[in-house]
């Protein structure tokens, strides 16, 4: 076989080679998160997605109208899919990270959301997703009774009157 020959079999063969990578790349590559095939996970995500958010909108437009504040800010982000996974027998944790670029790394946001498919109740589980959900629906604080003034738990703390430091007559109910 002469040299040119062999020289055109080896532009070919690197020329169908890099074709060949391009179709795996292409057609093999991995889609991100799939949702599960249960229909009682898909009923969670909806329950979460379609929950009435503190401003109004639903929780799904919420966190779309979040995301749209960082692309008018011009603020570096990477949003990703709705997550479920099953927790048990009839519960199921429904998540979204929001990742944005700080001015130094990056700060996650978890929204996350444990539903329960049976008594079709959603609690929220993250910090982010507190944010948005009503007060109605947030868990009660920890040692609510003890921080909340109550009538018949109410303190006299004396007032002070003039910043000089004088003392008043007065008292103040808190």
């Amino acid at each position: 076989m002469s040299t040119q020959f062999k020289k055109i079999i080896g532009y070919l063969l690197v020329v169908f080679l890099v074709i060949g990578f391009f179709v795996l790349y292409r057609y093999v590559q991995p889609t991100g998160y799939q949702l599960p095939d249960d229909p009682l996970a898909l009923e969670a995500l909806e329950l979460v997605k379609k929950h009435r958010s503190r401003q109004g909108y639903t929780l799904d437009e919420a966190l779309q109208l979040l995301v749209d504040d960082l692309v008018t800010k011009g603020i570096p982000f990477r949003e990703g899919d709705w997550q479920v996974k099953a927790q048990g027998e009839d519960k199921y944790m429904v998540r979204k990270i929001v990742r944005e670029k700080g001015s130094v790394e990056w700060i996650e946001r978890e929204y996350a959301w444990r539903v329960d498919s049976k008594e079709k109740s959603i609690r929220v589980i993250s910090l982010a997703a507190q944010q948005l959900m009503p007060f109605e629906n947030l868990p009660p604080l920890p040692h609510g009774d003890q921080i909340s003034s109550l009538p018949h738990r109410m303190l006299k703390v004396p007032v002070l009157t003039h910043v000089e430091g004088k003392s008043a007559n007065g008292v103040l109910l808190t």
